[in-house]
């Protein structure tokens, strides 16, 4: 592993100096991002947690709570279209086993901005984060959400080896969850790798959506080195088409990745296309960071 991450200034990740924060080019949109700290600020978040993640007031993280956030060493980083906060990522700092690290809490980006301003978001979290003092960030995520796992694996080159049941209760967020046991994953994002300069730094490739197609499907048991575990293609849509099925797929990947994970494999990868049916996590033994 390499002594320091080379992203270590926004302008490394394209973003431009600006007296509120960063500018950057998304897309075909020029948007600021800036740290949020004011509770007036901080309130434009909630609007967002509504919308994109269908929570309750009893479930919303309230400013009330966010701006207590940068008090850790963490932030609340938010991007601007105008006056418009169309999306914003939250992380609390702390220590594990007297390493310190970034718990990354919330991350939600307005449905008309997907595919760029949450890699932007992430990018600029690590390198503040890293500048603070954190060597790690990690967050859980919905094993279930294809463009989470290709975001998250693929884009990022986090990894996750945990996997963790019904986090927050079958209650939150009954909009975008639909009842179903919240179960997570446990991502880990070691800032210091190689692995994830090269992405940040946009040095890699993403796995073509066809690149895993001759690995043979995870089986418990099974001893190969390297192999595929399949995915909704549109976990959103299954879940309001066909509730039972969507049900049936919760508990079927809880079974394969609680065997897989306690047997030696860890989730590196994932390669899919939008529009089908199916995409595929990467699952590697003894799988080492560099």
């Amino acid at each position: 592993m390499q002594p320091s991450a080379e992203f270590v200034a926004p302008e490394r990740l394209g973003f431009e100096r600006a007296s509120e924060g960063w500018w950057k080019i998304v897309g075909d949109r020029r948007l600021l991002f800036t740290r949020l700290r004011t509770r007036l600020d901080l309130e434009k978040t909630e609007r967002l947690q509504r919308t994109v993640f269908g929570v309750s007031d009893r479930d919303l993280a309230s400013s009330s709570i966010l701006v207590a956030v940068h008090e850790t060493g963490g932030e609340v980083l938010g991007a601007f279209d105008g006056e418009q906060l169309v999306g914003f990522v939250s992380g609390w700092g702390g220590y594990v086993n007297s390493r310190a690290r970034l718990v990354s809490d919330l991350m939600a980006v307005e449905a008309g901005y997907r595919g760029g301003v949450g890699f932007a978001l992430k990018g600029l979290q690590a390198v503040v984060s890293f500048q603070a003092g954190f060597e790690e960030i990690v967050w859980t995520v919905d094993p279930l959400r294809a463009a989470n796992a290709r975001l998250n694996f693929e884009r990022l080159g986090a990894h996750a080896r945990e996997y963790m049941r019904n986090v927050y209760g079958e209650h939150f967020g009954e909009g975008l969850y639909g009842g179903l046991p919240t179960d997570r994953l446990f991502v880990t994002w070691p800032l210091r790798s190689a692995r994830v300069s090269s992405r940040l730094l946009g040095r890699y490739q993403p796995l073509a959506p066809d690149a895993l197609a001759a690995l043979p499907g995870y089986a418990p048991g099974t001893s190969e080195s390297r192999v595929r575990l399949a995915v909704p293609g549109d976990f959103d849509g299954l879940l309001a088409s066909d509730p039972a099925r969507a049900r049936e797929w919760r508990f079927r990947m809880r079974d394969d990745l609680e065997a897989a994970f306690a047997s030696g494999y860890v989730l590196t990868g994932f390669a899919g296309r939008r529009g089908e049916p199916h995409g595929y996590y990467l699952l590697e033994r003894d799988f080492v960071f560099e």
